[in-house]
């Protein structure tokens, strides 16, 4: 049964605070660059203070909503935030504050950084309406503007690389919002509604040809973002092209914006009984499964530092999508979960990519010989993400990892144990060796540079955010069972899906 819902303010502000920034960034920028930076960090505080309100209301029971336009007679632009969208959007507004804060020190030198800031935090506003919608319409609205105004964020550097990964990423997410903007319009033509709804909106008695193509249109858009193979190439080009604290953003939310597309697709869409009578969810499992082992495969190979947690990130994030799959709640649990425990634990590898870079000179794996001696907190926020990546106890990455595995014991699917245990392992095998260069190998000291290289630890905007990044890391894996975590807003948002 659908909760009542309370109307309120926050969800708005959320949404047009990041809004107002964006048109002032110029004008502060013109007063000074403290005035712009204390504008950006009030408003993204501002976010992050309600995001963490909304899930603590929610986590007591209450759902909130609010109207914003009325875009037909029948159709509203519409936020509610449920579970699931207030896990999400915490996790958002919390990241991106982190990313924000270490981009002002990281940001410095760079060029038309109005323009970077004001893009930067104007899709802070899109995701949180993406987190937040309430409607189909809704959704796919934010998630437009969200996927086109990072373009400028992607092509920043201006490099030819940089350029040639803009166009690929334009194209790629161009053809997804296609695919889901299609879905969106027959769903609507198909159930006449487009209000998301625990247990589906579409009918048993939709034609069975027209569900089909509703759900591989609304798997295929989302699975461009979700990055799954074969709609993952425009990942790999544009995290080493991005900007370190964009690259944190970009893995640890842009990316899960397509798998929780999928999360609101399958079980406030179509509904769990449905979809097993459609018969489409094991092929789903299979596309998933193989995007795990197969990205972590390719993740093996890079040198390139950021393209190798790029292909991490297509590995990792195909197990929500994989968890979704298996339509346990369980399983469930651990997807929402895992969500938010990747969020933090690859934000905080890209920021320290992004240290290794500046502060080292190291874009590439063979590179970090010995880094753990010039820079030690860097190099130790970055073991112990990747020690989470792996799924190692009691970092959070095990919590969401040890969900997923009961799901498929619940679901009475154990071979696909394999999968997971195979991408635990992958994952070891394309991040323990960073790790072990880092502490176990000699720095290599390079003409510029022929004194011992100590004290290259980055200023605290910098090195603040990341530290904070593997602090929740560790909490989220620690505390993952006290009310208000992650996990429990997980569990009342597959309480509604499923009840």
């Amino acid at each position: 049964m659908e909760t009542e819902a309370t109307r309120s303010i926050l969800p708005l502000l959320a949404f047009a605070l990041p809004i107002v920034a964006a048109v002032l960034t110029v004008p502060a920028q013109r007063v000074s660059e403290h005035a712009r930076a204390a504008l950006l960090l009030v408003v993204a505080a501002a976010v992050a203070a309600v995001a963490l309100v909304l899930a603590a209301g929610v986590a007591s029971g209450t759902v909130y909503d609010t109207y914003i336009l009325q875009l037909t007679p029948q159709i509203w632009m519409y936020l509610r935030v449920d579970a699931a969208g207030a896990l999400f959007g915490a996790t958002v507004a919390v990241l991106w504050l982190l990313a924000l804060v270490y981009s002002l020190g990281y940001m410095r030198e760079e060029h038309r950084l109005g323009r970077y800031y004001g893009f930067f935090i104007l899709c802070l506003s899109w995701t949180m309406g993406l987190a937040y919608a309430g409607n189909l319409l809704t959704f796919l609205i934010f998630y437009e503007l969200f996927s086109i105004l990072t373009y400028p964020l992607v092509v920043h550097e201006e490099t030819p690389e940089a350029m040639a990964a803009g166009t690929k990423y334009i194209v790629y997410i161009l053809f997804g919002g296609t695919l889901v903007l299609l879905a969106i319009v027959l769903t609507f033509f198909s159930a006449g509604v487009q209000t998301f709804t625990a247990g589906g909106i579409l009918s048993p008695e939709t034609d069975p040809s027209m569900l089909q193509v509703i759900f591989w249109c609304f798997l295929g858009g989302f699975g461009v973002k979700a990055a799954l193979v074969p709609l993952h190439g425009w990942v790999p080009d544009a995290h080493p092209a991005a900007p370190a604290p964009f690259s944190a953003v970009l893995s640890g939310v842009m990316v899960a914006a397509g798998s929780f597309g999928i999360i609101r697709t399958v079980f406030q869409v179509f509904g769990t009984s449905l979809l097993t009578s459609m018969g489409v969810m094991p092929y789903v499992t299979g596309v998933a499964g193989f995007t795990v082992l197969f990205a972590a495969a390719l993740a093996v190979n890079q040198d390139n530092l950021k393209r190798r947690l790029a292909y991490s990130t297509i590995s990792q994030m195909a197990y929500v999508v994989l968890a979704v799959s298996l339509l346990g709640p369980e399983s469930t649990v651990g997807a929402l979960v895992h969500i938010t425990n990747h969020a933090f634990m690859k934000g905080g590898l890209f920021l320290c990519a992004g240290l290794f870079i500046r502060r080292l000179g190291a874009y590439n794996v063979q590179q970090l010989d010995g880094a753990a001696r010039r820079m030690p907190i860097t190099a130790a926020c970055f073991a112990i993400a990747c020690l989470g990546m792996i799924g190692t106890p009691p970092l959070s990455g095990f919590t969401s990892k040890w969900y997923l595995g009961l799901g498929m014991l619940e679901t009475e699917k154990p071979w696909l144990l394999a999968v997971l245990l195979g991408g635990a392992l992958m994952a070891a095998i394309y991040l323990l060796p960073i790790v072990y260069r880092m502490y176990f190998r000699e720095p290599v000291i390079t003409p510029e540079d022929r004194t011992v290289a100590e004290g290259r630890e980055a200023p605290a905007t910098m090195l603040g955010p990341l530290v904070a990044a593997t602090a929740i890391t560790l909490l989220l894996g620690i505390g993952a069972s006290l009310p208000g975590m992650p996990v429990a807003l997980a569990r009342m948002a597959t309480d509604a899906f499923f009840h």
